[in-house]
C-alpha cells in the first residue's frame, strides 16, 4: 500500500500525487470556488445587511476591504469600500455575469 500523498499508477509504480486545495478549483464561470463564495458572501451581505464573515478570518477590518483586496482593486480608486456600494460596483462590472448562482 502506498504511503499518504502517493498512488499506484497502471503500470504499478508508485508516484506522488498533485494536490489541489479546494479554494482553487475552477468553477465553470471561470472563477476558482473562493472567488465565486467571496462574490455570492458579498451579495448576501449587501442585500441583506448581515454579515457573511468574521472579520479577524479575513484579516481585514471590513469584509468590502477583503473582497477589494482579493480581486486587486486597491489601485481602482474609484472601486468603493463601502459593501453595498461595492456590489454595485462589481455588477456594473460584470464580475457576476459569469456566476451559475445567483441569490434573488
Amino acid at each position: 500500500m502506498p504511503e499518504q500523498g502517493f498512488q499506484r499508477c497502471a503500470a504499478g509504480r508508485v508516484e506522488k500525487m498533485k494536490v489541489v486545495k479546494l479554494a482553487d478549483v475552477k468553477m465553470s464561470s471561470g472563477y476558482s470556488l473562493q472567488e465565486e463564495m467571496l462574490l455570492q458572501a458579498l451579495e448576501r451581505q449587501a442585500q441583506t445587511g448581515r454579515l457573511m464573515t468574521n472579520p479577524h478570518v479575513t484579516g481585514f477590518s471590513s469584509f468590502a476591504k477583503a473582497v477589494r483586496h482579493y480581486f486587486n482593486l486597491d489601485q481602482d480608486k474609484k472601486a468603493p469600500s463601502q459593501c453595498k456600494a461595492l456590489y454595485k460596483y462589481l455588477l456594473d462590472k460584470g464580475y457576476y455575469q459569469k456566476l451559475d448562482v445567483r441569490t434573488q
